[in-house]
């Protein structure tokens, strides 16, 4: 069978409760009587609502406390730069550790989404001789394609780590535990912990490649230039990207991009209608809307500011050309202000560095 995850503090527990009664709503063939909530602080009033949906489904949900594992690791490796925050995301290379052993295929899914289909494909899929199915990240993979930079995993691909599908039973049988420790002994920088060690750690024979269906992302681009940019690296076929843009199973409304987010104001994600549906729908169905992340953390320097206008040009409607020249001249523009100035400085990277 196939069991839906999630992993939060309480500052998510609203949406994702809205993002798993999405899934209950769109999965009525959901066979588990369970969800599983891994929890990093999840208030008492917070986890009466969650039972509260669960239980509308004629679900219950389980809650595993994740934090003793991370805990652990964190003791063992405390110089690690990631080590801050809420460690809720931080759970996934380690899952396996939280997971009842009677789980063998499960779905984890952040808090950030909407399950607008079925997700019958992933509990039929066959994985093979793979541990871990997700969605490839264009960006990341192109800076491989480039030689930017390599992973220790000796990797082509880069996958995200938003939704995952693992195989539990043949991730157990791997030793991943071992191999996540060894890329962490190995270097005390990354920019993004749970990717970066599943992408360093796990070998490309052992992952599978879902559809962009299932984390679909780039809804934050104006949709006239939101197909150019799923197909500007090849990584998708245009029947891939055509049907992620007109049939998406799982929208993911990514962090960082400040307007792709509808529990904020201000967002241009042509959609948010998905999260104001089931939120209207939720015990959190009166609850307020949060503040522009531009309200509530203005710009602080030269860069911020700079990369406040150029997500803003990204969600204009310009001609997908247009709008691609606009990065092509930012880039040129980042690279002369750093080495004039040295005052936007690049994003440290994933792996092995190529000098």
């Amino acid at each position: 069978m196939l069991y839906l995850c999630y992993s939060i503090n309480d500052f998510y527990a609203r949406e994702a409760g809205i993002s798993m009664l999405s899934f209950l709503d769109n999965n009525p063939d959901y066979e588990p009587q369970e969800v599983f909530f891994i929890d990093y602080g999840i208030h008492q009033r917070n986890r009466e609502r969650l039972d509260e949906i669960a239980a509308r489904y004629g679900k219950h949900v389980t809650y595993l406390d994740g934090r003793p594992v991370t805990d652990e690791v964190k003791r063992q490796f405390p110089n690690y730069s990631a080590w801050k925050g809420s460690m809720a995301a931080c759970i996934k290379p380690f899952i396996d550790k939280v997971i009842p052993e009677y789980v063998e295929r499960l779905l984890y899914i952040d808090a950030d989404t909407i399950v607008a289909g079925s997700v019958a494909e992933l509990a039929k899929m066959d994985m093979g001789e793979a541990i871990v199915a997700g969605t490839i990240s264009n960006v990341e993979s192109i800076k491989l394609q480039r030689h930017e930079y390599e992973l220790y995993s000796g990797n082509h691909i880069y996958m995200g780590s938003g939704v995952l599908l693992f195989d539990l039973k043949n991730w157990r049988c791997e030793n991943i535990y071992e191999r996540m420790l060894d890329v962490l002994g190995k270097k005390k920088h990354f920019r993004l912990p749970d990717q970066m060690l599943i992408n360093n750690a796990i070998p490309e024979r052992l992952m599978k490649v879902l559809p962009q269906k299932f984390n679909y992302v780039h809804h934050f681009y104006h949709p006239w230039q939101e197909y150019y940019w799923m197909r500007q690296f090849r990584i998708y076929s245009k029947e891939e990207c055509r049907e992620a843009i007109d049939h998406p199973v799982i929208i993911h409304y990514l962090t960082g991009w400040t307007l792709a987010r509808p529990w904020h104001e201000g967002c241009r994600s042509h959609r948010k209608e998905e999260y104001y549906h089931y939120k209207a729908l939720s015990p959190w169905k009166d609850s307020p809307i949060y503040p522009s992340i531009q309200k509530m953390y203005p710009p602080k320097n030269s860069e911020e500011r700079h990369s406040a206008w150029l997500i803003k040009q990204i969600m204009n409607p310009y001609p997908p050309l247009l709008a691609h020249l606009i990065l092509i001249i930012d880039s040129y523009y980042r690279n002369f202000i750093n080495k004039r100035h040295g005052i936007m400085p690049p994003h440290s990277e994933e792996g092995i560095e190529v000098v």
